[in-house]
């Protein structure tokens, strides 16, 4: 007889071994882009991250690092290398906990096929899992959702065993477990529900279904009771009290706080002392479990204490219970309706005072403002069209049908949530887990990027409407993974085969399934056209259905039983199982999921750091644009005398102060303002109001009114406060020549380029904080640092100084050079030329282009940029008489930029190529690239054109932009190029625009 308990124990550790070893063959050896370079910089040195926060993950990131040994290259490696741990660990406790559901399918005594068929289940399970799409994604970097799906893992494991050994000491362990987990991410929360359901139906003798609704709304108001009592209000409470010690009793700061928490100990401890004394069981549990929820809650002291120290990375300075409240608030993040709500074409009719906040001042708590809440003449019941930016207006519009005046009504509404939330935002991620992926292109909506895709032509065929074969943006796309559905049919199998078993179990397993996804859908309430894919918020529910692909091996297994004896039933079973799910599962996602050898995100950051002269400020924007030069500095030590000014951060008065003490290398910002002129609270926000100036405003004589206290330059708000305000949109900063060669800004040679004074419009109709931090500088910098602003940054981020600034590289120096009346060039055309030249060929380096196996759309991103900014860099070289430095920028493009088109968009960059190559008479590359170009157009445009003509008109753009490029390809070969390559580009062109024109009118 085989010994269940070994056997399972072993296969839960050799599991743990080959998925570790998966993942560290496919780990990112350096930081990735998003959140990553944030995470690793802030692990490196305890510092304090986004709101919520992450401190557990940061402590364990920051013991990873040490394993470095004080080779700073390694650090990310090393906590990256923590991920694939928490990963293999979270397979492993997949593993057990499908077998310990299993178990009880079978009776006590098990047969040795029994047994293998439930450690099959269980490894199978897993090991889809382990290759899933979104969980793999995870794994392979720094981020916080591969610890928060370990504990996901361990809470619903632990309370397995509790089952089947009901010690309560268990349930003091989840609770623990689940207080840690707040100090990483509030995933393991939503396993609440199904914990309590399998604490109902263990200690119910007959359990019915109004005790099992009543358990599951206890379930989820555990769920609230951490999420809002414990993780805010508590906090919030502990602030009140901090108030009035401070305030009222006239003590130091934190006193009250320490006071509450004392109380709180107390309070607890005696509640325990109580329940033992007289007995009082359940209290006693309840009391005991709370007590160590709060044990792990107790990791945020660090972020207080970190942020105390006033580190280099030190959002929101959570220093005191106040601002702690708001950063685990994530007051930044805005307010989203989730009950009831306005709809996006609402009016505001009211504002409602709601409360108040505070700042800490020198020796008491500050009031620093009120919080209110806009009332709305347009509400609905669970609102889900509701926000009222510009480009999301259009788009309810257009996925809604609706017309221009028409307001979304219930249905409507709901329809939103059924089809873009559930459908789209949700669905489409969990069938890319288990049925197949179209391509890894980030979709907005459209039908061509980023859907599920069967990889069964006839069933493709009935959702794309089409029965063409496809094209290379989606058949030659790393991220077309076809798995054919068949892990969804195995999953959907072991559902109805638990079903059928014990149903208990199916709804322990649907209801982890339910919170950890549909339940995360309505809670969020997403808007449209999110910057990224978001399937990482719901890799708790393709855990749930994993658990479903293990007993699809069963119901294989049951199902040939019918016909063949018992082994050879399970090898059949196990041999379907493992080439259904996680055999395909693994090569398809392989090429994909490969990050070995990657470091684009490092040579990004440093390039870009690179690209500025010493001493600079850079203004840039956060997430990709920010993070990966935080870890180059904060790490690596890369440029740290570049001071990096991050905007969305910049209307926070403690972010204004930090970048007014030295960093690193780089010296204290120019900002005149006093702290008390930009404190929390005050000068948040400046209406523009028209006094009618019709000349330019010096910059300082603005700042003068902008930051002046005198009531004569305010207005009163509808508040009743009164606020500065912008009285002009037209700017000027008079220029000093003798300033600009002194401080080699200019080169005396070239101040017959130079303005005598800059003038620019500001673009937006009100200023904030942030924009009064950057006039600041800009008026009190004197020229004497270079100043840059990044290239990804939305247009009205420059503040109108489009016209003066020049490309060096990946970012933007604002120089006060003249620009021609007919100049038309749109800025990322406009270059510095000898300077950038230089920093491209001596400074920046983009070989990891080419030793990436895979490059991911955020790197593909970086490239396209890189293209657009090489080529107008070689354009502007030939067009000032330098070719061969333009060669030599070319053929570095050539031999290290990547060369493959993955969407139509690419090829306008191809094109700019082409054309550069063409004036450069290097007419062999340029034949190459345009026969290269003209295949992929005639697949992709083939393919729209065999679409239905509604399908075609939703791809108008990509139908107008490829139309584009090929006509630019006919003038371009025309001129000598590849004579019979310009007759291919004719005839198609003829071809498509004969088919556009008659589907398209």
């Amino acid at each position: 007889m085989i010994s269940y308990q070994r056997l399972n124990n072993l296969t839960g550790f050799i599991l743990f071994g080959i998925a570790a070893v998966v993942y560290w063959l496919t780990m990112e050896p350096t930081l990735s882009f998003w959140d990553c370079g944030e995470f690793i910089a802030a692990s490196s040195k305890l510092e304090v991250g986004h709101q919520p926060g992450a401190p557990l993950f940061l402590m364990i990131g920051k013991l990873f690092s040490l394993l470095a040994m004080g080779n700073t290259t390694k650090i990310a490696y090393w906590i990256n290398f923590s991920s694939v741990l928490f990963s293999a660990a979270t397979i492993m406790f997949l593993y057990w906990t499908i077998t310990a559901l299993a178990t009880k399918l079978y009776p006590e005594k098990k047969s040795n096929t029994q047994i293998l068929s439930i450690i099959a289940a269980g490894a199978i399970g897993a090991l889809a899992y382990t290759f899933s799409d979104t969980f793999w994604f995870s794994a392979v970097e720094a981020e916080v959702y591969a610890l928060s799906t370990l504990f996901t893992a361990i809470v619903f494991w632990a309370i397995l065993k509790w089952e089947n050994e009901p010690d309560n000491r268990w349930l003091v362990f989840i609770a623990f477990m689940v207080g840690l987990s707040i100090g990483v991410h509030l995933l393991s929360l939503l396993a609440i529900p199904a914990i309590v359901l399998v604490h109902y139906f263990k200690t119910t003798a007959k359990p019915g279904l109004k005790g099992t609704f009543k358990a599951l709304l206890f379930g989820c108001l555990l769920v609230g009771l951490v999420q809002f009592a414990i993780v805010q209000y508590l906090v919030l409470s502990a602030a009140q009290a901090d108030l009035f010690f401070v305030n009222t009793l006239g003590l130091g700061f934190g006193t009250g706080a320490m006071s509450f928490i004392l109380l709180i100990v107390l309070l607890i401890a005696y509640g325990i002392y109580y329940s033992v004394k007289h007995k009082k069981y359940q209290l006693n549990l309840a009391l005991v479990c709370l007590a160590f929820v709060l044990f792990g809650f107790s990791s945020y002291f660090m972020i207080v204490i970190r942020a105390n120290a006033k580190p280099n990375i030190n959002l929101s300075n959570p220093d005191n219970p106040f601002s702690l409240y708001g950063y685990l608030g994530r007051t930044n993040y805005g307010d989203t309706p989730l009950l009831y709500g306005r709809t996006f074409d609402a009016g505001q009719t009211g504002i409602k005072e709601t409360g108040t906040e505070y700042r800490k001042g020198a020796d008491k708590y500050e009031e620093s403002g009120k919080t209110y809440k806009a009332e709305y003449d347009k509400n609905l019941i669970f609102p889900r069209t509701y926000s009222q930016k510009p480009n999301h207006i259009a788009f309810y519009r257009q996925w809604l049908g609706l017309g221009e005046n028409e307001s979304p009504n219930l249905a409507q509404n709901l329809s939103f949530f059924s089809t873009y939330q559930v459908g789209f935002m949700y669905m489409r991620y969990f069938l890319w887990n288990f049925v197949g992926r179209q391509n890894d292109i980030h979709s907005q909506g459209n039908f061509t990027d980023g859907n599920w895709i069967t990889g069964i032509k006839s069933m493709d065929a009935l959702r794309l409407g089409n029965q063409a074969k496809l094209p290379p943006s989606i058949t030659k796309n790393e991220g077309n993974n076809v798995y054919y559905g068949l892990p969804l049919l195995l999953g959907l199998a072991g559902m109805i085969y638990v079903y059928r078993k014990n149903k208990q179990a199916t709804l322990i397993i649907a209801t982890l399934f339910f919170c950890t996804g549909l339940a995360i859908i309505c809670y969020l309430n997403q808007d449209p056209m999110q910057v990224r894919e978001r399937d990482y918020a719901y890799v708790g529910s393709f855990y749930a259905f994993a658990i479903f692909i293990g007993f699809g091996v069963l119901a294989i297994q049951e199902l040939f039983q019918r016909f063949a004896a018992a082994k050879l039933s399970l090898a059949i079973a196990v041999l379907t199982g493992l080439l259904a799910a996680p055999a395909i599962m693994g090569i398809q996602g392989w090429d994909d999921h490969n990050r070995s050898g990657k470091q684009t995100a490092l040579d990004f950051a440093s390039n870009y750091l690179n690209s500025c002269a010493p001493n600079a400020i850079l203004f840039t924007n956060a997430d990709n644009d920010t993070y990966p030069l935080w870890y180059a500095q904060e790490v690596e030590g890369i440029r740290t005398d570049v001071r990096v000014v991050n905007l969305q951060f910049l209307a926070d008065s403690d972010y204004i102060n930090q970048m007014k003490k030295q960093a690193y290398q780089s010296a204290a910002l120019p900002i005149a303002m006093r702290p008390d002129q930009y404190q929390k609270g005050v000068r948040d926000y400046f209406p523009y109001i028209d006094y009618g100036f019709k000349d330019s405003v010096e910059l300082k004589d603005l700042l003068a009114v902008l930051t002046s206290d005198s009531k004569e330059d305010k207005v009163e708000m509808q508040g009743g406060s009164f606020e500065n305000f912008l009285p002009t949109k037209r700017l000027k900063l008079s220029i000093d020549a003798a300033q600009l060669v002194r401080t080699n800004t200019v080169a005396a040679k070239d101040l017959d380029k130079v303005v005598s004074q800059m003038e620019w419009d500001f673009k937006k109709d009100f200023a904030t904080k942030a924009d009064l931090a950057i006039l600041d500088i800009l008026a009190h910098n004197n020229w004497e640092r270079p100043v840059y602003f990044g290239s990804s940054l939305s247009d009205d981020t420059y503040i109108g100084l489009d016209k003066y600034l020049h490309l060096e590289g990946y970012a933007y120096r604002l120089l006060p050079y003249k620009k021609g009346a007919d100049d038309q060039r749109d800025k990322s055309q406009v270059t510095n030329s000898e300077v950038m030249y230089h920093n491209t060929m001596q400074k920046m380096n983009f070989k990891g282009f080419h030793t990436a196996r895979y490059l991911d759309p955020e790197t593909r991103r970086v490239a396209n940029d890189t293209w657009v900014f090489q080529n107008a860099l070689a354009g502007n070289l030939i067009n000032e008489g330098k070719k061969a430095m333009a060669q030599q920028v070319m053929t570095k493009s050539v031999r290290e930029l990547p060369l493959k088109l993955y969407s139509i968009h690419d090829t306008l960059n191809r094109l700019e190529t082409i054309s550069n190559l063409n004036h450069l008479n290097d007419r062999k590359t340029a034949s190459l690239l345009g026969q290269q170009t003209l295949s992929f157009l005639d697949a992709e445009l083939g393919y729209i054109a065999s679409l239905s003509p509604a399908l075609q008109r939703a791809s108008i753009g990509d139908i107008q932009l490829g139309m584009y490029v090929l006509s630019g390809l006919d003038e371009l070969t025309a001129k000598g190029i590849d004579p019979k390559l310009n007759q291919q580009i004719k005839a198609k062109f003829k071809e498509l625009e004969g088919i556009f024109s008659r589907n398209l009118g």
